[in-house]
């Protein structure tokens, strides 16, 4: 049987060799290779191909370009786009000119394979509809396999909605469960972490939320070989040490091939057994939660790094002023416990305790003869100090998931009266998370030593913060404050 024939069209021949590889080797195909998108054309008119993989970015014709066109004249032929891993929205654009599908460098073997199989398979499925378009057979087969497809489609667009934006993993966790039983339902489900050499239940329906050891029970084949598993009636249920009067689906969630997870799912409600097509729903729906986990982890380990060098930068500020030394930190908890008066969410509460500790954080951008000057400022000089939150704001911009931080960073000297900098904002138009650490912020400036004078009581810094009541502060972020242990003169 004549083998079927791949066209790689890509600049880099390192890629176009690397690719080549894994299609001649692993899935058999013919392999014909053109470095840009106007060779790939001479090519398709003077032989047939099967399926061809196009890159993005080529001289002479683009790939998109090369899309649009191969598409216009061979509709017949199934384009895989080639790209990396930060134009992979381009990669989703060109899918609706098209393509069939993408793959991402660097490669990953086993998603090269599945994909082309993939794609040459639909399009053998979709020559045999033709040719046996009057089989009744054929017809139910493909109705089938259409149904199963727009199942799949509409998890992983279920799992985005529902779990993409989640960065709790509890949440996630109790999710996963919720959106099984939609898809599956049954009696129970449940879903656990693993923990040494114990399963942790997480979340449940119908099953405890306990420890189980994993050794010698049902559930040590399904974790040791990352596949899912059944267990038939009448097997022992080791959260109860009781008889399984009903099916019991495994489906292990696994990164990096290594199984961290278990979702169980028991007792069909219609009664039945587990189908094929239930079972590759479960799956499907498996690895996109489980990428999800995988992101919230990689989130985690990045954002904990990035508040390591920011608080890093805030520390340099601090070891280059001594007066200031644990200023960021103070003002970020006298602006919580405000924040607690109003009743502010966690998500606010997160925004002042990150922002609050580096709304100073521009001042790494001013020079030691202002910051540690000991006398009065200059008109020069006091310009320079207020871009500081300018320059903070530059320094976290390009961070897009702080935007709550960045307005504590720029606005933290706006005035309740319009009459502060650096955008002259006035009363509400100043976000509240921003009036109050304002305050929080002039109180420990005002109870702190200073090179040209001694910190001011308590006492006096209240009446200079009742005084400017409407002018410097928002007045009920005052009031709040007087109600806070600092306010009281718990001062740290």
């Amino acid at each position: 049987m004549q083998k079927e024939k791949a066209l790689i069209v890509d600049d880099d021949p390192i890629v176009r060799d690397i690719l080549a590889d894994i299609l001649s080797g692993l899935c058999g195909l013919n392999i014909v290779t053109a470095s840009n998108g106007l060779e790939a054309l001479e090519h398709l008119k003077r032989d047939h191909y099967d399926i061809i993989f196009t890159d993005l970015n080529m001289p002479k014709l683009g790939g998109m370009d090369f899309l649009k066109e191969s598409v216009r004249i061979y509709p017949q032929i199934p384009v895989v786009m080639i790209t990396g891993l930060s134009t992979v929205d381009v990669a989703v654009a060109a899918m609706k000119e098209g393509a069939s599908d993408f793959i991402v460098k660097p490669f990953q073997v086993d998603k090269v394979v599945a994909v082309t199989k993939r794609v040459i398979g639909e399009k053998k499925l979709l020559k045999q509809v033709i040719n046996e378009s009057k089989n009744d057979d054929t017809i139910k087969r493909i109705n089938a396999e259409l149904f199963r497809k727009l199942q799949e489609i509409s998890i992983f667009q279920e799992v985005s909605l529902q779990l993409d934006g989640i960065y709790n993993n509890k949440e996630i966790y109790d999710k996963i469960i919720e959106m099984a039983i939609k898809l599956i339902p049954v009696k129970g489900a449940f879903f656990g972490v693993i923990e040494a050499d114990h399963l942790k239940i997480v979340s449940s329906v119908g099953f405890k939320l306990n420890k189980i050891k994993i050794e010698g029970s049902f559930l040590e084949n399904t974790i040791k070989n990352k596949i899912y598993n059944i267990i038939s009636c009448n097997g022992i249920n080791p959260f109860e040490g009781l008889t399984i009067h009903d099916q019991i689906l495994l489906m292990p969630f696994t990164l990096r091939d290594e199984t961290f997870a278990l979702l169980g799912l028991c007792g069909k409600e219609d009664k039945t057994a587990f189908a094929e097509d239930e079972i590759a729903v479960v799956h499907t729906f498996a690895k996109k939660a489980a990428l999800r986990i995988e992101n919230n982890a990689l989130y985690e380990v990045f954002y904990n790094n990035l508040i390591n060098t920011l608080k890093s930068l805030v520390i340099s500020i601090e070891a280059r002023d001594s007066y200031t030394k644990q200023h960021s930190e103070r003002v970020a908890i006298y602006s919580l416990q405000i924040a607690d008066v109003f009743g502010l969410s966690d998500e606010d509460k997160d925004a002042i305790r990150f922002g609050g500790y580096l709304h100073d954080i521009g001042k790494i951008g001013v020079r030691d003869t202002i910051l540690l000057k000991p006398g009065e400022l200059t008109e020069e000089e006091m310009a320079e100090i207020r871009l500081h939150p300018i320059k903070g704001d530059e320094i976290v911009k390009p961070i897009r998931f702080f935007p709550k931080e960045r307005e504590l960073i720029r606005y933290h000297h706006e005035r309740f009266d319009g009459n502060g900098y650096p955008d002259g904002l006035k009363e509400h138009e100043i976000p509240l998370i921003v009036r109050i650490l304002s305050v929080a912020d002039a109180y420990d400036a005002m109870t702190s030593e200073r090179p040209y004078r001694a910190p001011r009581t308590h006492q006096y810094t209240l009446k200079e913060l009742t005084k400017n009541m409407g002018l410097q502060f928002d007045p009920e972020v005052v009031k709040a404050f007087l109600k806070t242990p600092v306010g009281r003169g718990n001062r740290l």
